[in-house]
């Protein structure tokens, strides 16, 4: 139970902190794509600043969610937060929400759902033998992928720059949680064992390379692209290392994991046909202007 409202409450914070940023970081210069200087530039942002308190939050309550339950149900609950962006980017643009938004936000509800009753892990997993090292592994292999979609997708142009940033953001979303789980079972041993324990400064690293290739993934500017591919790849990557790592295998034997798999992609495409609610940057004639309202001069760094 702890688990479950923990997660909940991840996703809300977490959506409404990625609305808020997603809107202030398709405003910046392109040429900062990728720089460190680009989020010192979003930094003299306050509603980016709101943004990013919100993101903490949620970082909070997501680890209290992993440190009680198994990274694959906590990660599946937590990409439900693309419903409540969606909800407020809708907000901000005066568009209300299609029937096929409607249908596609409650097929992530029932899938999710689906997934819960189903992903039961078969057994206790919170201290076993080889969970450092499958947690290392996991975080090195999110990681490393992030790292190479990224560096391809900032020499790359157009549609294709948007995905594969946003594939890397995704992984980096998933590497993220591999590490804040092995943080977060690290905490109750005390300070001492923090400060010498590499999931303190994989933490920190993590967190502010997942920082950067989100907010250059959202200044790609093609929210229609960057946010279902996020949405698609950051649940499937954290079951992938969930199960195929840390040995959380459904309690349903192979009927149930496949059905559970089932779920996650039914909760993958769900989520990606959502994002494509999402304004287009471009306003139809009539209609307010969406994400991109307004625009962050490269100057104002200085001011």
């Amino acid at each position: 139970m702890v688990m479950i409202a923990a997660a909940l409450a991840a996703a809300v914070l977490y959506g409404a902190g990625a609305a808020v940023e997603q809107r202030q970081a398709a405003a910046a210069p392109k040429s900062l794509a990728g720089r460190p200087r680009l989020l010192l530039l979003l930094a003299c942002q306050p509603l980016w600043l709101a943004g990013i308190a919100g993101q903490v939050g949620g970082f909070a309550a997501h680890a209290v969610a992993l440190r009680s339950g198994p990274l694959t149900m906590v990660q599946v609950l937590v990409s439900s937060e693309l419903v409540v962006a969606v909800l407020i980017v809708r907000i901000w643009s005066g568009r209300r929400l299609s029937r096929a938004s409607w249908a596609s936000a409650l097929t992530v509800l029932a899938a999710v759902v689906a997934f819960l009753t189903l992903a039961s892990p078969a057994h206790d997993r919170a201290n076993p033998p080889h969970y450092a090292a499958a947690a290392i592994l996991g975080a090195a292999a999110t990681g490393a992928g992030a790292l190479v979609a990224a560096a391809v997708g900032l020499r790359a142009a157009g549609r294709r720059r948007a995905v594969l940033l946003a594939v890397a953001a995704g992984l980096a979303d998933a590497c993220s949680a591999v590490v804040t789980m092995a943080f977060a079972h690290l905490a109750s041993h005390g300070l001492g064992a923090l400060a010498t324990s590499w999931t303190t400064y994989a933490v920190i690293v993590c967190g502010i390379g997942n920082v950067l290739l989100t907010q250059t993934a959202y200044q790609a500017g093609q929210p229609m692209l960057t946010l279902p591919v996020i949405a698609a790849v950051t649940p499937l990557a954290s079951v992938a290392v969930g199960i195929g790592l840390l040995g959380e295998t459904p309690r349903t034997g192979v009927a149930g994991g496949v059905a559970a798999g089932f779920a996650v992609l039914v909760v993958s495409v769900a989520l990606a046909c959502l994002a494509r609610s999402l304004p287009h940057s471009e306003p139809e004639p009539g209609e307010q202007e969406p994400l991109t309202a307004v625009t962050i001069s490269e100057p104002s760094l200085a001011a």
